[in-house]
């Protein structure tokens, strides 16, 4: 099986070689076993290389005829033994017999085993991925109230008493001059649980301001180190109401007007361990699109891990501003996005973006 390993020229290939040795060395039927050998056997003749030193039809019935061997020798002696064991009525439930190579305690299998690497509650970033979204937050809000206790010594003064009463409270955002001035909570479980409820829990229609659930504001401060795993996402999406009483972000469409951006252009948004300060880019109207139209969904962007997302991201953002002001930003730098309903359009937005000064 060296030759094998050595032909292999990609994951596809290696993949069906692994497919091919877990058929090889399981405890199925021997005749349905032999048959899923020669198909796997056959499939691997057209992996790999296309040098000319590939299979011979020769050198594949030798490989076939060498399997075969080898079906018939250890592997069916366990076979046979299981199947002893059952006709004499021994209790087989959960058995497995299994050699010293298959064991998966055996220290030197296990050496050669790809390192395990978890994201978030002990699952892969695969397997978090595999999760539908509901499960995603779920997992999330569990895993954040388990290591957020230590840090709670850490939580500023002005903001204790609020987060003693209502651990949804993680952060607080204010607009000099504005009436822009709340606490900003988060559900991870339910993240849409105070767009209409207060921060009591009560049933309100201004609700109250809201971090996008797959946001994250961040556990720890940018100066003593942020708790691993639990950085700020590069975008802060922050929603609000649009009130007509100018309540919530009822105020936040003032912000197409650049004059009006200018005189209230910083945006103190905090965490409960830091103070943070934004200052205004541009501001944008957009709508709620259907999910598999092709038009930019600003409202989906929370992380942009590489610098052809920012790209992109900043590309569509420019061309739907308003207007740019002269600020100092790109990427690696941290942002944050003011969505609220706009009526210009069915299901419309409006949005005002800022990158973090401070």
């Amino acid at each position: 099986m060296i030759w094998y390993r050595r032909k292999l020229s990609n994951t596809s290939d290696l993949n069906l070689y692994i497919a091919y040795e877990s058929i090889r060395k399981s405890h199925m039927n021997r005749s349905f076993k032999s048959l899923l050998i020669i198909m796997a056997a056959l499939m691997l003749s057209g992996c790999g290389d296309t040098a000319d030193d590939g299979f011979t039809q020769a050198q594949l019935d030798a490989f076939i005829e060498e399997d075969y061997e080898d079906t018939s020798g250890t592997a069916s002696s366990d076979i046979s033994a299981v199947e002893g064991d059952t006709a004499a009525g021994a209790d087989t439930a959960g058995s497995e017999i299994l050699s010293e190579a298959d064991d998966p305690g055996n220290t030197a299998n296990s050496e050669n085993a790809p390192e395990r690497v978890e994201y978030i509650g002990g699952l892969t970033y695969e397997e978090y991925e595999a999760l539908s979204l509901e499960e995603q937050d779920a997992l999330r809000d569990a895993e954040r109230k388990k290591v957020t206790p230590p840090y709670e010594d850490s939580i500023l003064p002005e903001y204790r008493e609020l987060y003693d009463y209502n651990n949804a409270v993680i952060g607080y955002i204010y607009i000099d001059g504005t009436v822009i001035d709340a606490p900003v909570l988060q559900t991870l479980a339910d993240y849409e649980y105070y767009l209409h409820r207060d921060i009591d829990g009560r049933e309100s229609e201004p609700g109250c301001i809201i971090l996008d659930a797959d946001s994250e504001i961040g556990i720890g401060t940018r100066a003593d180190g942020y708790l691993e795993g639990y950085e700020p996402t590069t975008i802060q999406l922050v929603h609000g109401h649009n009130m007509r009483n100018g309540t919530m972000f009822g105020s936040l469409l003032k912000y197409a007007d650049e004059s009006y951006a200018d005189r209230h252009s910083v945006i103190q948004y905090d965490s409960i361990y830091e103070h943070r300060t934004y200052e205004v880019i541009c501001a944008f109207y957009s709508q709620i699109y259907p999910e598999d139209s092709d038009d930019f969904k600003y409202y989906t962007y929370n992380q942009l891990d590489t610098e052809e997302e920012y790209e992109y991201w900043r590309e569509n953002i420019d061309n739907m501003a308003l207007y740019i002001r002269d600020v100092e930003s790109g990427w690696g730098d941290e942002y944050i996005v003011l969505s609220t309903c706009a009526y210009q359009v069915e299901d419309g937005r409006f949005a005002v973006v800022g990158v973090r000064t401070q």
